[in-house]
């Protein structure tokens, strides 16, 4: 009985033994693996190094250690190493979604930019909400050369978070794909509108005080006639470059304003399309006693008469062309209008005896900044009447019938 006693005090001594080790030793995973963050918080990356690798030897099935050990790695340069912990990683743990990220800037400094994207892809599928994972898609697409694939990332990106960011980033990209100059930024806040056909837009048309309003049209045609603003303030319409605006009646306007405050017209392309046998009695872009119009990436074409009538008000067109208007290029009473890298080309085509522009009325002027005035087939530039005025820097001049 004595020696049976013994034997079972002896086991129970072993039993408690092991027991005791066994805490301790997890006990030492934990001192290592929070030195480790430690030593990573502090910068200290050698000696955090060292304590991942302790945790990583007491117990290699758990990730923590290895992202740990990875992030030591990345910060000092190691990449390879960080790869293969953040791979190890991962594999212990599948359900991770922040280690695969860690794991796509090493990659990504490494050049090894395809399987980022095959990444980064997967984890869009997981998570479509993320907006940091189209972000990134997109920068490495743009590394990649692949254009289109930067402007479907950020399209799916906004479609699925409706992140602001995404957004303005795609609405860069595709101004610079068309070649469009940046959308001006006043500082306004405006209701933002899309619409996807001319009898949407018409809607608007006489619509009394129409304000604070950023329409954006998608490309393709608007059919229009005769769209007019009334005392309108505040109110952008913004095309992509190929949104056009047009009407198959000769005898209207595309779009008049009356009384209206800042308004800005960008990336349209505006005029008639009339069959040959059919005259044109009107022009295109009408302005009357409105103040503080942008014109800003159009294209104004005929056979409108004239491709802006301004009457009594102020306006500004930039990067625009004014193009095979039957009359004039641009007829202004007592208005002010500055043209800043626009093209005048092909007017005058009906009525060859009328100037490109035909400016009357006391404190009419017109300015060209850096402009463009060729194969116009009127028989001089400009005409002036009670006082207006026509000033001009760096114009180039070429194949108009006056010269």
């Amino acid at each position: 009985m004595k020696r049976f006693a013994a034997i079972l005090m002896a086991l129970a001594l072993i039993l408690g033994l092991t027991a005791c080790a066994a805490q301790e030793a997890a006990s030492t995973w934990e001192d290592q693996y929070e030195l480790g963050i430690r030593y990573l918080s502090e910068g200290n990356y050698e000696e955090a190094i060292i304590a991942f690798t302790a945790a990583i030897e007491i117990d290699p099935m758990r990730a923590e250690a290895y992202i740990g050990r990875g992030d030591a790695y990345f910060q000092s340069g190691q990449l390879d190493n960080a790869e293969a912990d953040y791979r190890k990683a991962m594999e212990l743990d599948d359900e991770d979604n922040d280690t695969p990220v860690k794991l796509v800037d090493v990659l990504i400094q490494q050049d090894k930019l395809e399987e980022a994207a095959e990444i980064l892809e997967e984890l869009i599928q997981k998570d479509p909400t993320n907006s940091d994972y189209y972000d990134k898609l997109a920068d490495i697409y743009e590394q990649l050369e692949q254009p289109e694939k930067v402007q479907e990332t950020l399209e799916k990106g906004v479609e699925q978070t409706g992140d602001q960011g995404l957004s303005d980033r795609l609405e860069e990209i595709q101004q610079e794909s068309s070649g469009l100059p940046p959308i001006p930024d006043d500082g306004i806040s405006r209701e933002v509108v899309e619409m996807s056909s001319g009898d949407e837009l018409m809607e608007l048309s006489f619509a009394e005080g129409v304000k604070d309003l950023e329409i954006h049209l998608g490309d393709g045609d608007y059919n229009v006639d005769s769209f007019f603003l009334y005392g309108a303030e505040n109110v952008s319409i913004i095309g992509t470059g190929n949104t056009r605006l047009v009407s198959t009646y000769g005898t209207v306007t595309i779009i008049s304003m009356y009384d209206c405050d800042n308004i800005l017209l960008y990336g349209l392309i505006m005029g008639h399309d009339l069959e040959p046998s059919m005259t044109c009695s009107t022009g295109v872009v009408e302005l009357l006693s409105s103040k503080n119009v942008k014109i800003i990436g159009c294209d104004i074409y005929g056979c409108g008469l004239h491709g802006i009538n301004a009457s009594e008000s102020s306006f500004t067109a930039e990067n625009s062309i004014i193009r095979d208007c039957s009359m004039h290029g641009a007829m202004l009473y007592s208005s002010r209008g500055i043209f800043t890298n626009c093209t005048f080309s092909g007017n005058c085509y009906q009525y060859t005896s009328n100037p490109v522009f035909d400016l009357w009325g006391d404190s009419c002027s017109v300015n060209l900044n850096s402009c463009t005035i060729q194969d116009n087939l009127g028989q001089s530039k400009y005409k002036l009447e009670d006082g207006a005025e026509f000033e001009e820097s760096d114009t180039v001049e070429t194949g108009n019938s006056w010269q």
